[in-house]
């Protein structure tokens, strides 16, 4: 968890929009919903809005501005989320950047033969074994799509495998509202009941509308349940420019801004101060290979701005961190990855996600999230800003010392060696003469080592056979109703 503290330190902070420019978005936004507006798919969601105030012709919904501003005002500006057990925090409020894992990827690349293969369940064991030991990665997920168990129920089994091995919080998709339903059930294995979840959640779950302009019936279905249960939701669009939405950035971020917006207003309707978390994907497609883009500047110029958009509405924000389009461990991968965390903290993006994802969301390796750890580390230690008083001006150390004295046995150096300092585990600050006479491994040979020392470990799994048995009997449950 990375805290910018403007009130001791002045942390660096990074804005690219003005206020009227802000406000100008945000105007169009709530255009977009009253002219345009969006198809919704979802039966449950028509009826709410309707019933809101909203002009509803078929499953086509326009939105008037009152029922947007009452739905801003009704969302919370923060929100705690907990590990199962009561350990490891996020904190989602304003300046505050936790950073975890993603979703749903459909490829692996394997740890010890380099290929990149459909995600296994065992996949998702090394993973969390990975995440428990990051101890700069603050929530956990699945990171794939288990291709060995049934599709219907892939998010039950991940949320058991996963819990098996972190007790981080869990971030997490879901197929439908039935499955929702049961990860709360399963959530409330561990929590005692809906109410105490409510009270302390350790679930944040990920849902989408679909761009341009759309609510889809299962996605809406989820929305819906967290809505009920109070768990904490994100529902960004995947806005990519020139293709599901407008070429132009702020037409983008316009557009998207206005389908989280709708997604918002159904949400609130069906329970006003649920949490919620705003902040869609607005980025480029690149037209010579038709990816959607996750590494480069367009992204990172987007997250800045919606940060900014959603300070002014006092929500907290979803941030895409430590993400990169190459398909290796290489130069770029490095580069994306360290200007994609960075770029979120000084962005002030509070639920920064996606961490280890590789080309363009298709891949995760153990090897990405162990240097995404790294990196999230040292953004850490820069975001933390300098400390100025009477004892960091170490005016008495320096006069103590005089010109052309050194300060390697002084208590102050002692003192605040870790403070004012940074180590890295992984890289490189040798001699190059060292590295030539004693040799060295790569980046990519250490990341290898440490992901084979924690996966070939030897744990216990952190659930009791009590609690395996509740969670087998509610994926039972929910495998006899798809028969």
């Amino acid at each position: 968890m990375i805290k910018l503290d403007h009130k001791y330190r002045r942390a660096p902070y990074l804005e690219i929009l003005t206020e009227e420019q802000v406000h100008s978005i945000h105007s169009a936004s709530l255009e977009i919903l009253e002219r345009i507006g969006v198809k919704c798919h979802n039966a449950k969601a028509l009826k709410l809005l309707k019933e809101g105030g909203a002009y509803v012709d078929g499953d086509r919904v326009k939105i008037p501005p009152p029922m947007v501003e009452e739905a801003i005002g009704t969302a919370p500006s923060r929100s705690l989320i907990t590990g199962r057990r009561g350990n490891g925090k996020v904190l989602l409020e304003r300046n505050v950047s936790n950073y975890g894992c993603g979703t749903d990827v459909p490829y692996h690349m394997d740890p010890y033969t380099h290929e990149i293969r459909l995600t296994v369940l065992k996949d998702i064991e090394n993973m969390n074994k990975i995440v428990q030991k990051c101890a700069n990665i603050d929530f956990t997920s699945n990171s794939g799509l288990a291709s060995d168990v049934e599709p219907e129920l892939q998010d039950l089994y991940h949320y058991k495998m996963a819990t098996s091995y972190c007790d981080k919080p869990y971030f997490t998709t879901a197929a439908n509202g039935e499955n929702m339903k049961a990860l709360i059930d399963m959530a409330t294995v561990f929590a005692g009941s809906y109410e105490k979840l409510a009270q302390a959640p350790s679930l944040i779950v990920y849902g989408e509308p679909v761009s341009p302009l759309s609510l889809e019936q299962n996605a809406t279905d989820v929305l819906l349940v967290c809505s009920e249960y109070k768990i904490p939701i994100v529902f960004p669009p995947m806005v990519q420019l020139g293709a599901t939405g407008p070429m132009t950035l702020a037409g983008g971020i316009a557009q998207g801004s206005a389908e989280t917006l709708a997604s918002l207003v159904v949400h609130q309707l069906k329970n006003p101060g649920a949490p919620f978390i705003w902040g869609p994907f607005v980025s480029m497609m690149d037209m010579h290979t038709t990816v959607c883009c996750y590494g480069g500047p367009v992204l990172m110029k987007s997250q800045v701005a919606l940060g900014q958009i959603s300070r002014f509405y006092g929500i907290p924000t979803f941030g895409f961190a430590c993400v990169t389009d190459s398909a290796d461990i290489d130069a770029q991968f490095g580069t994306e990855v360290m200007w994609s965390a960075l770029t979120n903290a000084l962005a002030g993006l509070n639920l920064c996600h996606d961490v280890g994802y590789m080309n363009s969301g298709l891949i995760v390796s153990l090897e990405s999230l162990l240097f995404a750890d790294e990196i999230i580390s040292a953004v850490s230690h820069f975001t933390n800003g300098i400390e100025v008083n009477e004892e960091t001006l170490a005016l008495d150390v320096i006069e103590k010392v005089g010109p052309l004295g050194s300060f390697l046995s002084e208590k102050h150096t002692i003192r605040f060696l870790e403070q004012e300092t940074w180590h890295s585990k992984i890289m490189n600050r040798k001699h190059f003469r060292s590295i030539i006479t004693k040799g060295g491994k790569t980046i990519k040979q250490k990341l290898e080592e440490k992901a084979h020392q924690i996966i070939e470990e030897e744990v216990s799994p952190l659930l009791s056979d009590d609690e395996v048995k509740e969670l087998d009997k509610i994926i039972a449950a929910r495998e006899r109703k798809l028969t």
